[in-house]
């Protein structure tokens, strides 16, 4: 365990960083001009960092399962941050983080009453959607939409949506996916089976019972882990950094410093 305790040494410091920076985003000329991206980049944030433990300590007490799984979810994390990261990119505005929280919300919300409508339809096969006019009091700006046009464009938000919008931007020679990106996107496919119950999971984990390949497999999360949810500060700061270059610089060339590290051991 002792590699898993100098991944946590190099963590220890990055949260040391993000303790001197943290307070001056409060302020920043960033989260003033865009608040919503300001919002959503930190609880993506705040989300990576509570799995990101979760992960170093399911490591370190065995859980090989539970690990898997919580990787599976920050990787989703990780790559949502990524989607929202290249679109204000792409465009300097605070639309897309707006647009991206509302039609999210949208999207879980349609994906609960369809699962309602599925629960009255085990009763009554002829059951019906009833709550439209609920949905459209919680989320007034669909007003004007019919429940089709909004299911289809809540679609973009979709896991495998964005992942096709990345690949498609990364074609364009605009954005360099890094092989990192990729394997991770790869792997999150892989890992569907520890969390719906599959067949290969069960394989895996019965061909890791060596203590040493349970133990390089728990270095390779927590590695993978340390550099995604790191990763997701370091950017953040870069899109800080365009606004507030002075009071964000040093704090971004710190981070990315010490991230590098864990390729020296």
């Amino acid at each position: 365990m002792e590699e898993i305790e100098r991944i946590r040494d190099l963590d220890d410091e990055v949260f040391n960083e993000f303790k001197l920076y943290f307070p001056k985003t409060v302020t920043s000329a960033f989260k003033a001009e865009y608040p919503s991206t300001a919002y959503l980049v930190g609880m993506f944030d705040t989300s990576a960092t509570f799995i990101k433990n979760s992960i170093f300590d399911s490591c370190e007490s065995d859980d090989y399962y539970g690990a898997k799984i919580l990787f599976r979810s920050l990787i989703e994390h990780f790559v949502r941050f990524k989607y929202v990261f290249i679109n204000w990119g792409m465009t300097k505005s605070d639309d897309f983080a707006k647009n991206y929280s509302e039609y999210g919300n949208a999207r879980e919300a349609l994906d609960l009453i369809k699962a309602k409508v599925t629960e009255q339809q085990l009763i009554d096969p002829d059951y019906r959607v009833k709550d439209w006019e609920l949905f459209l009091k919680d989320h007034p700006s669909f007003l004007n939409k019919t429940l089709k046009e909004v299911d289809s464009e809540t679609q973009n938000y979709r896991f495998k949506n964005i992942v096709l919008f990345l690949n498609r931007e990364f074609n364009k020679g605009k954005y360099e996916m890094s092989s990192f990106l990729g394997k991770l996107i790869v792997e999150y496919s892989s890992l569907s089976s520890f969390v719906h119950g599959g067949m290969k999971s069960y394989q895996e984990i019965t061909s890791v019972s060596c203590d040493k390949i349970r133990q390089g497999e728990y270095y390779r999360l927590c590695s993978l882990t340390f550099q995604m949810s790191s990763s997701i500060k370091l950017l953040t700061l870069l899109m800080y950094v365009q606004s507030d270059r002075q009071s964000f610089t040093d704090h971004y060339l710190m981070l990315d410093q010490i991230i590098k590290q864990i390729h020296d051991q």
